[in-house]
């Protein structure tokens, strides 16, 4: 009897080499007509039905046919879920999962039948009812839209559990002496029962090679059993050497269950937990099989469902196969594979499918026992063979991507020595190491070790000219993502290899961290005492309050990127020697608009300033005005903002003492293109009207073209650095 594998997920992007098309080169197969597709499909779902059969319903062997019970199984619910959820090129089948695990089920009631006095058909019912309990689990899954849950499902995985499945299948008829049982393993018997298969294999695969539109595994397995047949009808002595797929018999209809006199309550007090608990196992694993292989669909063959409606339209016919007494069917990926691969979405494969699959039920009894097992052995052995992706077969791709080719062997061996439940643990394990590693490598979003950056804060030019050649002392890391421990300590390893010995400063914008756990902010307490170890001081722009919280008083934080930059451009000006600062007058009204103005008419500008006092969190003027006043800071600073308050607007820049403000409206009379305040702390201001510096110019023009020129200069000045922080933005 063939040994089955555990489950049969799909890949989620599997090449265009995978499955039957591998059987020859991609360009030179043409398209196969859906009969032929159909057969091919068949040809692989007749032993997988036969081999599950049997495992599933050995225990009411001596009750009923077991080719009945199997066959029936495989065929009648893939023909109700191909008539009521048509699907082009999708074909239906019990899957490998679903049937062990009703295997599991049907061997749990089994047991609790002597002590409950339960009949084969009333076994049968109990086993039913919990099928149809995992598929309204399913149908569960589905109303809840878990369905997106496969789309973070990376391909190492996906791979590995469709390389799983096949390993698996190739790997249970070895252990089974390919069909001659495991009591005969090292006997002679073993050995022509491996001949068969193999033979099976390689004519299936010349075949396919010579006709590609033929059905080459079906007629392989034909050729090999009427060669053992001849032989032993011409007495070679093979008659008694090949076991036969099932044991002569009378046809044979379903065996219904039989729903009356069950104690459920003794049951359940019993066996309930068990039975539930691999209730939801069918479910999680046969819905992550589904969901996966319609993404396969969409991505590789361009059709396009709802993975959700998907789930719910299969679990409600999963309900009523379960309460019949048969193993639901469900998208099979491996033998849809073999119809999109030879036939594309062909509409008409599924229909053919499912009725070569009624025909061979119900004349199953009468030829099955003719078909030798190791014949339906090698037609598994080749399926599982096509079941693993050909990039997991392509010592180029293992040694371009050694990473990923790793772990979809690691899922697919795991798989194959422990089964899908293994498998699933696996993959689940190589999903969010994948997970972590891609956020820890993408962690940092931008990295600027040149001073690209500046604040926003306006400097007068002498400051300016300090500052500009000395930002490059400044490193600035954007960051993204969930921070964790693994990705905040690649992070800091990045940091500390990426920094040079010029830089004091060290900004992290964390604008783009959602959250910090305590051993991400424990990596980061870390980091900052590393950098001041080394004498650069290190700050965290956009941390979110609770964080910074839980980061303890060493990290220095602040509220957004601009004012951690203006944080280091304070400590790179405080680096200038004192013999090198500017030295601006005690009273310095007209600050950086009267430098190189003569002192008569700087007095007299002088005369005609307003004084005015702006306290905390109040407005200069607002976007929109129309005066249009010169404005010179005397102390404390002023924030221009699109929008008044700051919070509800884009700061656009701070000018501190000595600077001017509101020159496009002074120059140009347009309305005040930007809101100016008071942010935080009151500051001093001294207003010069445009009316009076008309008459203050006629007197002294010299002077005046000065101003002028100072305020252009001023503009120039702070056009550069709006186009820095475009560029900034942009990149």
């Amino acid at each position: 009897m063939p040994s089955a594998p555990q489950s049969q997920p799909a890949p989620l992007q599997p090449p265009a080499s995978t499955g039957w098309n591998t059987l020859e080169p991609e360009a030179a197969a043409p398209q196969a007509s859906g009969t032929a597709a159909a057969w091919s499909a068949a040809a692989v779902t007749v032993p997988h039905a036969v081999g599950l059969g049997l495992l599933a319903f050995a225990p009411l062997a001596g009750d009923h046919s077991l080719a009945a019970l199997a066959l029936w199984s495989a065929a009648l619910p893939g023909l109700l879920l191909t008539l009521v959820v048509p699907r082009p090129g999708v074909v239906y089948a019990p899957t490998t999962v679903v049937a062990l695990l009703f295997a599991a089920v049907l061997a749990t009631a089994h047991g609790a039948a002597p002590g409950l006095g339960l009949s084969a058909r009333q076994v049968l019912a109990v086993s039913g009812a919990t099928v149809a309990l995992a598929f309204v689990f399913q149908w569960l899954l589905g109303v809840l839209r878990l369905a997106s849950v496969a789309r973070f499902l990376p391909i190492s995985v996906t791979h590995g559990f469709a390389a799983g499945v096949g390993l698996s299948m190739v790997l249970g008829q070895v252990r089974n002496g390919f069909g001659a049982g495991m009591d005969a393993l090292w006997d002679a018997r073993t050995a022509w029962h491996a001949l068969a298969a193999l033979a099976v294999v390689a004519l299936a695969w010349a075949l396919r090679l010579r006709w590609p539109r033929a059905p080459g595994l079906l007629t392989a397995v034909v050729v090999v059993a009427l060669a053992v047949a001849l032989a032993g009808i011409w007495g070679v002595g093979l008659g008694t050497v090949f076991a036969p797929a099932v044991q002569p018999s009378t046809f044979a209809g379903p065996l219904w269950p039989d729903w009356t006199g069950i104690p459920w309550m003794a049951l359940a007090q019993q066996h309930g937990s068990d039975l539930v608990v691999l209730a939801l196992l069918m479910a999680l694993v046969n819905s992550l099989e589904i969901m996966v292989f319609n993404q396969e669909l969409e991505l590789d063959h361009g059709l396009r469902g709802n993975a959700n409606q998907t789930l719910r339209s299969e679990s409600l016919l999963g309900v009523l196969c379960g309460l019949a007494g048969m193993i639901p069917a469900s998208t099979s990926a491996s033998r849809s594979r073999i119809v999109l691969a030879q036939a594309g979405g062909s509409p008409d494969a599924p229909r053919w499918h499912a009725a070569i699959m009624l025909g061979v039920a119900a004349t199953g009894a009468w030829w099955l026992h003719w078909v030798p097992m190791a014949c339906l052995a090698g037609g598994l052995v080749l399926a599982g063979l096509m079941q693993v992706p050909g990039l997991m077969w392509s010592l180029r791709y293992a040694k371009s991507s050694r990473v990923t080719w790793a772990q979809s062997w690691l899922v697919a061996l795991v798989f194959a020595v422990m089964g899908g439940v293994g498998a699933l643990v696996a993959g689940l394990v190589v999903a969010t190491f994948v997970l972590l590693h891609d956020s820890a490598a993408k962690v940092l979003r931008h990295v600027r070790l040149d001073g690209e950056l500046r604040s926003r804060r306006l400097r007068r030019a002498g400051s300016d000219t300090w500052l500009v050649p000395r930002m490059n002392q400044v490193a600035v890391f954007e960051l993204q993502g969930v921070m964790s421990f693994g990705v905040a300590a690649h992070l800091a390893e990045q940091v500390r290899l990426l920094l040079q010995p010029r830089h004091r400063w060290v900004i992290l914008d964390a604008a783009r961290v959602p959250a910090w756990d305590s051993t991400a902010l424990a990596q980061l307490r870390a980091l900052v005492r590393d950098l001041a170890q080394q004498g650069a001081s290190a700050a965290v722009a956009g941390l979110d309050p609770m964080a910074a919280a839980h980061a303890g008083e060493q990290v220095r934080s602040f509220a957004d990127l601009d004012r951690a930059l203006e944080w280091a451009e304070a400590g790179i000006l405080l680096q200038r020697p004192i013999e090198q600062r500017p030295a601006y007058p005690h009273r310095d009204l007209l600050g950086e608009i009267g430098e190189g103005v003569p002192a008569a008419a700087g007095e007299a500008l002088q005369a005609l300033l307003v004084p005015l006092a702006v306290p905390a969190r109040s407005v200069v003027f607002s976007a929109g005005d129309s005066d249009r006043d010169l404005l010179i800071v005397q102390s404390g600073h002023i924030t221009l903002v699109t929008q008044w308050p700051p919070e509800m607007g884009l700061r656009l820049a701070t000018v501190g003492p000595g600077m001017a403000f509101g020159e496009m409206a002074f120059l140009s009379g347009a309305a005040r293109t930007a809101s100016a305040g008071a942010e935080r702390r009151p500051a001093q201001l001294v207003r010069l009207s445009r009316s009076h510096f008309d008459s203050w110019a006629r007197q002294y023009p010299e002077a005046a073209l000065t101003v002028m020129n100072n305020l252009a200069m001023i503009g120039a000045r702070r056009l550069g650095v709006t186009t820095r922080q475009l560029r900034a933005v942009l990149e």
